[in-house]
């Protein structure tokens, strides 16, 4: 007999134990939930490129839960970044739309064809190039203008020497800053682009 109470008591025991886990866990959980902290939010409209200044930002307390590692805390400081993309007033500011870098220093991908013959036949990823221009023959075989210096410091991020087998052109994925792309793309609507390899 006694031996079946003590059992009885030490089941009692852990099932006490179990819902004083669960309730302290279930508090725990809620509290985590419910923490607020301290996010950088817009003061005012802000567009892409706008280099932030104190006045353009403050400081606001919410409870994000699980989603605090998506935007920025208070702990990061915001003054004398570039927004990369347009912002709201009172929208709280994302990890993904602030850079240290100013949009003319800002790296881009950009995709371009050229001939198999235009690029150094061992080129391999991560090199770094510079991209000539070079003007088409006439007609007559007259060669209207005079090669050009396009982009200086590029570097390969691509390389699809599979596409030479269906045509005469390699498709290329260039890394190169926002105030160059406008100059490439330019240079591709007629002649054709060189790839040099830039020498250290």
């Amino acid at each position: 007999m006694n031996t079946q109470k003590k059992a009885a008591q030490t089941r009692f025991i852990v099932a006490i134990s179990l819902f004083a886990a669960a309730i302290i866990s279930a508090l725990a959980l809620t509290a985590l939930g419910n923490r607020t902290d301290s996010f950088w939010i817009a003061n005012k409209s802000l567009a892409p490129g706008t280099e932030i200044t104190e006045s353009d930002i403050s400081l606001t307390k919410v409870a994000l839960g699980d989603r605090t590692s998506k935007y920025i805390s208070s702990q990061t400081q915001l003054v004398g970044s570039y927004l990369i993309r347009a912002q709201n007033e009172g929208e709280l500011i994302s990890i993904n739309e602030v850079s240290d870098l100013p949009p003319t220093k800002r790296a881009q991908q950009v995709p371009i064809a050229v001939r198999s013959a235009d690029l150094p036949v061992d080129i391999s990823i991560g090199e770094a190039v510079n991209i000539y221009w070079v003007p088409e023959s006439t007609m007559g075989g007259v060669q209207i203008g005079i090669p050009e210096v396009v982009v200086v410091g590029a570097y390969i991020r691509s390389i699809d020497r599979k596409s030479a087998n269906f045509s005469s052109e390699v498709a290329l994925t260039i890394s190169l800053f926002d105030s160059q792309i406008i100059e490439l793309l330019n240079s591709t609507v007629s002649g054709r682009l060189v790839i040099v390899r830039a020498m250290a």
